[in-house]
């Protein structure tokens, strides 16, 4: 034997009403939790039970999401209320995307500045330790340079990733104001 097909109408009683709820929302969660896992996607839920008790169920982090959503629903819609037709909102908005640029210029000036340190201190303080062929590095000479190299590459990975996504917010502002 199946399941049986329930019908889609109002739950009258009470506690069948609270049960059916709490079993609804934990499937519910558990969907959301499935499609952030198999998707890579952020997902954030908050559902009222019957009696106006909030739940919430947020992948990575309901509060995470709800700020980012927050920030973007305020940005789209002051975007959307000015319409960018007024000179004062169009500087308003150029002034903005000006100091993301600068914001955006500035970090990837420190980026490089702080590139350029680690290449210097990398070729003095190191410079007798490793500056030899690399056959005849100790093993343990091998891995020490290995992980600074990983660090140094993955401290790389986030800053070129950060930047990326700066240049591509920038991009899209800049395009949906013309």
């Amino acid at each position: 034997m199946g399941r049986s097909k329930i019908k889609m109408e109002q739950v009258q009683d009470t506690n069948t009403k609270q049960v059916t709820f709490s079993k609804r929302r934990l499937g519910l969660f558990k969907k959301a939790s499935e499609l952030a896992t198999l998707c890579n996607a952020e997902v954030g839920i908050v559902v009222f039970s019957p009696g106006n008790k909030p739940y919430t169920f947020g992948k990575p982090n309901f509060d995470l999401i709800a700020e980012r959503f927050k920030n973007e629903f305020e940005e789209s819609d002051s975007f959307e209320t000015s319409g960018c037709s007024s000179r004062g909102s169009i500087a308003r908005q150029d002034k903005k995307i000006c100091k993301r640029l600068d914001s955006i210029n500035e970090e990837a000036e420190a980026e490089k500045k702080q590139g350029e340190d680690l290449h210097k201190w990398l070729e003095s303080a190191e410079e007798e330790r490793f500056n030899k062929p690399i056959e005849e590095f100790t093993l343990e000479e091998l891995k020490e340079f290995e992980a600074k190299m990983k660090r140094l590459e993955g401290g790389i990975q986030i800053n070129l990733n950060n930047m990326q996504a700066s240049s591509s917010l920038l991009k899209i502002s800049m395009q949906s104001c013309k």
